[in-house]
């Protein structure tokens, strides 16, 4: 049953383990339109665990629920997960998906309960802007924003960029270009001109995908990626060298990201650039349509 407005701070202490907690959950949705998210319990008369399901553009749902304490909690909260997850039905979200601690067994069991599939294991990472930058030239790779490019262009260049990709491969076709797009857009503070597109002999090679957070002095790389006969001709390196002048220029102090584990091409990449390892986070999904 989805929580009305005036339990929500119940719904969210559940969740989060005191209301404290809950009080500042609710601060962090305060700028979200109503029916951009939910609260979902089974006893709205004393609500002792929740789910919340976050919608976000891109047609994917975020669920977050009351932590499991024991296999028995872990099989009635993927229960309540699936019974969320009914209830939004009708949104457009085609995945849904959850991240957690790496060792966090008993929330990853409530989520296969739930039909969830194990996505990745992603490694955050960051880079203090003023950190030395490797040497490297990339005067043969030209670069141009995305507001002097068609919609097809960044369509066409995303798309093949996916092709052979070892970041997170178990969600391609999972959603359509568009959606894509369209998620990437709605993260973070979307600013066009920090979608730039590599060139390599007059052929679109790579796309790098920034999204500012000012209050953080932190810009967030939302994603990097060559198309496959660009791989290893230093498309990867020009980007990076792009994402750090260009964090540089509007006077942000670090650069974030998050990377599939497994990418070791791209962890490399990142290493060299002076990236450092933070935590990892073990997400799951499952597909809804």
């Amino acid at each position: 049953m989805i929580v009305q407005k005036n339990r929500h701070l119940e719904a969210a202490s559940a969740i989060l383990g005191s209301t404290f907690k809950g009080k500042s959950l609710l601060r962090a949705l305060d700028g979200k339109d109503s029916d951009q998210y939910q609260f979902v319990t089974k006893n709205p008369n004393r609500i002792k665990e929740a789910v919340l399901l976050v919608h976000h553009d891109g047609a994917t749902t975020t669920c977050i629920p009351t932590p499991a304490k024991s296999q028995e909690d872990a099989k009635r909260i993927g229960d309540l997960i699936l019974n969320g997850l009914e209830e939004v039905q009708g949104r457009g979200s085609k995945l849904a998906q959850a991240i957690m601690d790496v060792d966090d067994a008993l929330l990853a069991l409530a989520f296969k309960h739930a039909g969830f599939e194990k996505l990745a294991i992603l490694t955050y990472m960051e880079r203090i802007t003023s950190a030395k930058p490797p040497r490297h030239e990339s005067g043969h790779v030209l670069f141009v924003s995305s507001e002097d490019v068609t919609e097809e262009e960044i369509r066409n260049v995303l798309q093949e960029t996916y092709i052979g990709s070892l970041d997170c491969p178990k969600i391609h076709g999972l959603r359509t270009i568009e959606d894509i797009i369209q998620g990437h857009r709605g993260q973070g503070n979307f600013d066009s001109q920090l979608w730039t597109i590599a060139s390599l002999e007059n052929s679109p090679s790579g796309i790098l995908i920034l999204s500012p957070v000012p209050e953080a002095l932190c810009m967030e790389l939302i994603y990097l990626g060559c198309t496959p006969n660009a791989r290893g001709l230093g498309v990867g390196d020009a980007l990076m060298q792009a994402a750090v002048q260009q964090s540089q220029a509007v006077g942000m102090s670090r650069i974030t990201l998050a990377v599939d584990a497994d990418n070791l091409p791209a962890i490399s990449l990142y290493k060299r650039w002076q990236f450092q390892p933070l935590y990892n986070r073990l997400t799951y999904l499952k597909k809804l349509c």
